[in-house]
């Protein structure tokens, strides 16, 4: 992270290049039946590039390591991705907290949208510091409880809705973590805290589509200020990156869309309405059967007839030629992924510095372990009168 650079600089140059390349990223890619741009796949690459190179990175590369490993049985069933993930939390956690400062220091941390607590079950262990775990699920809840009393571990947890607290109910003198907490979810922790000058905060934000609103509404004023206007689905690109889920699930997600496509050619053959009209989500296990019972399922979803299998299998070979024309779209528009998601990471940075809080954006753990692997770490400062 360049020690010269304000956020908002940094935001800026972030801003000028989404504005200004616009065209190729905010269309969808699924929704194409032919090249959408004059220029050549090798055109585009050569003018944006030299933009790409230029952008300043504003997140640390992480440096801490844990103090000490957990032992097996404290983390006995959290798979590998998972545990690499909390582990690297944690020393980021143990390097920049205040929990054991002799000055002020934090008394208690709240985990949000805890799942089972894993990461508050450990880092309660690693830090000898008392969590309370809030979660929205009971089973989950009871689930994480059982454990922590299992193991002996100061952890406490709360079912409740995290959208549903009074907005006075943070506890003072806490620090709270939320590990890839979604969208609004994050979201109303940070309005929350900054409502109340909380003191410490360690979010590592996903998924910033899951919102209610159609359209994003930035948090900082900087960003509010930007021409750029996100829908639901153009923020799904800062995540679509994908580096988990292995050979089976990278497979059955090539099929999931050549079978979309295919039912996409056959609603415009009988509909002769060209517009590409997505389907709902669906199971992964549709894409492990037959594509007949698939596209059955989709014209009841559409209120379509279902015809012949060799009619939908004619199909097949046109479908391929658009999959590869999508994803030839896609590579452009993943050239922007990584430029979205720190616009938004920068968008909550600058919020919190706007509400008094020292800021810094930190990686903390492998690209491999997760792609999303940026924790915001903010300190509210006391401003003299």
């Amino acid at each position: 992270m360049s020690a010269t650079q304000p956020l908002s600089d940094v935001f800026a140059q972030y801003d000028t290049l989404l504005n200004r390349y616009r065209e190729f990223w905010q269309l969808e890619a699924f929704a194409q039946s032919e090249w959408p741009w004059p220029q050549s796949a090798a055109e585009i690459d050569a003018l944006i590039a030299p933009a790409l190179s230029k952008l300043a990175n504003p997140v640390a590369a992480t440096s801490a390591k844990l103090e000490r490993e957990s032992p097996f049985w404290l983390t006995n069933g959290i798979q590998g991705r998972k545990l690499a993930q909390i582990n690297g939390f944690i020393a980021e956690f143990s390097k920049h907290a205040s929990c054991h400062t002799t000055e002020d220091p934090i008394h208690q941390v709240i985990e949000w949208c805890a799942g089972k607590g894993h990461l508050g079950r450990i880092l309660s262990f690693q830090q000898q510091i008392p969590v309370l775990s809030v979660e929205w699920q009971a089973n989950l809840c009871e689930q994480g409880q059982a454990l922590a009393f299992q193991h002996s571990v100061a952890q406490e947890f709360l079912h409740a809705n995290v959208m549903h607290l009074p907005h006075n109910w943070l506890p003072t003198n806490s620090a709270i973590v939320a590990l890839h907490a979604c969208g609004d979810l994050h979201r109303q922790l940070l309005e929350l805290a900054c409502s109340q000058g909380k003191r410490e905060l360690f979010v590592a934000p996903c998924c910033y589509h899951l919102q209610q609103a159609e359209l994003y509404q930035p948090l900082s004023q900087q960003a509010q200020q930007s021409a750029l206007s996100l829908s639901r689905s153009q923020l799904k690109l800062a995540v679509q990156e994908q580096v988990t889920g292995g050979k089976r699930v990278a497979k059955l997600r090539d099929i999931e869309q050549l079978w979309r496509l295919v039912f996409d050619l056959y609603r415009a053959q009988i509909t002769g309405i060209t517009t590409y009209r997505s389907l709902p989500s669906v199971s992964k296990h549709w894409f492990s059967g037959e594509l007949s019972a698939f596209i059955r399922w989709a014209c009841e979803q559409q209120a379509l007839p279902v015809l012949a299998d060799s009619v939908i299998n004619a199909l097949i070979p046109k479908a391929h030629e658009r999959l590869a024309l999508i994803r030839s779209i896609d590579n452009i528009r993943q050239l922007f992924r990584r430029p979205l998601e720190l616009w938004l990471l920068l968008d909550r940075a600058l919020f919190l510095q706007e509400q008094n809080y020292a800021v810094r954006l930190q990686q903390f753990c492998a690209h491999h372990e997760s792609p999303r692997n940026t924790l915001i770490i903010a300190k509210h400062q006391v401003v003299s009168s």
